[in-house]
């Protein structure tokens, strides 16, 4: 049987991993190690699985963000007329640039960077 100390030795020790291991992505972040997804900077690095896709798997992804930036101004458009609902929000619409504060402005910005990066994959894999 352990100790009471050498147990509570061994509870702080997988306390300490734990958080460790919740804080990599954050970590990583500060590093400015890049990481699969949308990036910092706004750009979208192609996660390994996107790249085991088929070229038609990658249009079709393509066709649905197209159809998104198709509809997100509109929804753009919708949102500025009403209230903010966050402070943020309020802040980044007084302060910000045109656009700033709106959640479908963020998405068309995200959208539009996955087209990108899902367009060089087709050039890269020669799929045009």
């Amino acid at each position: 049987m352990l100790s009471n100390v050498a147990t509570s030795l061994v509870r702080l020790s997988l306390a300490a991993v734990m958080v460790a291991a919740g804080g990599c992505a954050s970590v990583q972040d500060m590093a400015g190690v890049p990481r699969t997804g949308h990036q910092k900077d706004g750009s979208y690095l192609v996660s390994a699985d996107e790249e085991k896709l088929a070229c038609r798997q990658i249009r079709d992804r393509l066709e649905v963000l197209s159809r998104q930036l198709k509809m997100l101004p509109q929804k753009a458009a919708i949102e500025e007329k009403s209230r903010p609902m966050t402070v943020t929000a309020a802040f980044g619409r007084m302060f910000g640039q045109p656009g700033d504060g709106l959640s479908a402005t963020s998405e068309y910005q995200k959208a539009s960077a996955e087209t990108d990066a899902l367009n060089a994959l087709l050039v890269r894999r020669q799929c045009i």
